[in-house]
């Protein structure tokens, strides 16, 4: 996806609001999840073109929730995960949480303003396995089609960093102490 699909310049700083909400469509069957277009999705899903258009239509209320809920304590929803099925009568249901710090991305609102996006999800922990190679090795693995390394234990201090985080993050979301 190109920075213009996007909606916004190629030459956009991090952190730049889109001036659309971009929907990505992913498989769920496969080894591992997949992006494919909308399209694709509705070649092999079964679905159509009314119900995929319900299922963004929810992702957009689900989001413009959270962002309205968000605001109240000072926080920004960047993106989040939604998955969706067809129930009884192929009405569209949400099937997953939402609005974690495993599904959703936050920033800091007041950072915001003042121009730093401050992380408060759990992208902390994938960034620490970028930095030591770990997602380098497991993508290779992946294109090569070779068994995944094993995932090396986190240290210490990023397991107390991330359980701080995700307490500050309840305390933050719900308005109550953890």
């Amino acid at each position: 996806m190109t920075a213009e699909q996007l909606g916004v310049s190629a030459d956009c700083e991090y952190g730049a609001k889109l001036s659309t909400p971009f929907l990505e469509v992913t498989t769920k069957f496969e080894a591992f999840d997949r992006n494919i277009s909308n399209e694709e999705a509705l070649e092999i899903s079964n679905i159509t073109t009314e119900e995929l258009d319900a299922i963004f239509d929810a992702v957009l209320k689900v989001d413009e929730l959270i962002e309205r809920e968000a605001a109240k304590n000072g926080l920004i929803h960047v993106d989040g995960k939604k998955e969706f099925a067809l129930g009884p009568d192929r009405k569209v249901v949400l099937v997953d949480t939402f609005g974690t710090l495993d599904e959703d991305r936050w920033w800091d609102a007041e950072a915001y303003a003042n121009g730093e996006c401050i992380e408060l999800s759990k992208e902390s922990v994938r960034t620490h396995y970028i930095e030591t190679g770990h997602q380098a090795a497991l993508k290779a693995a992946r294109d090569e089609g070779t068994t995944d390394p094993p995932i090396p234990a986190l240290p210490q201090n990023v397991i107390d960093q991330t359980a701080n985080l995700y307490a500050s993050m309840y305390e933050r979301l719900t308005s109550e102490d953890f």
